[in-house]
């Protein structure tokens, strides 16, 4: 049964195609979150205010044309709720962001990715976030043994490994 597509996740998503696309249309936002035109602009609004895309409209492609994709200053919100989920977004986007340029075949011990990025946050929110992204098809695992369907691969061992979308379009729900 396919899991129902959050909030959360659906934003995540929509940055997801900002990492891997020139452009992002109305079009293809409402073909791939089932999504009007005004939460498409919601959802890029929030991943503005959390610092992580800057995104501005091309009247001649019609579509949204990343500018900046470095995270920049967040908004600071009076409601301490909204501050909260934009630092939540702004987290998950850097670490989106980071684990894109990280080589699979690095060996890069995902935790002490995290940790070197967000020093001083709880291993509980950790794990909470590489849940989230694991809904969108961004699998972080820790194999402690020994798995027999890699034996052909003299390189693989035991330890921490990321499979992420590499495509716009390779993201699940």
């Amino acid at each position: 049964m396919m899991e129902e597509l959050t909030k959360t996740s659906r934003i995540l998503s929509v940055y997801h195609l900002f990492l891997n696309c020139q452009e992002v249309s109305f079009q293809e936002l409402r073909q791939q979150f089932e999504v009007s035109e005004k939460t498409s602009l919601r959802d890029i609004r929030l991943l503005q205010q959390a610092g992580v895309l800057e995104a501005r409209w091309d009247r001649a492609r019609q579509a949204f044309v990343p500018v900046a994709l470095e995270p920049f200053p967040m908004e600071v919100q009076e409601n301490k709720t909204r501050q909260k989920y934009l630092e939540k977004l702004r987290r998950l986007c850097i670490l989106m962001r980071r684990m894109s340029w990280e080589d699979y075949e690095d060996g890069t011990n995902k935790v002490e990715l995290y940790r070197e990025l967000f020093p001083n946050t709880p291993d509980r929110t950790r794990q909470r976030d590489f849940k989230e992204l694991s809904k969108i098809g961004y699998r972080i695992v820790y194999n402690p043994l020994h798995d027999p369907d890699r034996d052909w691969d003299p390189n693989y061992e035991p330890g921490w490994y990321c499979d992420f979308p590499t495509g716009a379009y390779d993201i699940t729900f």
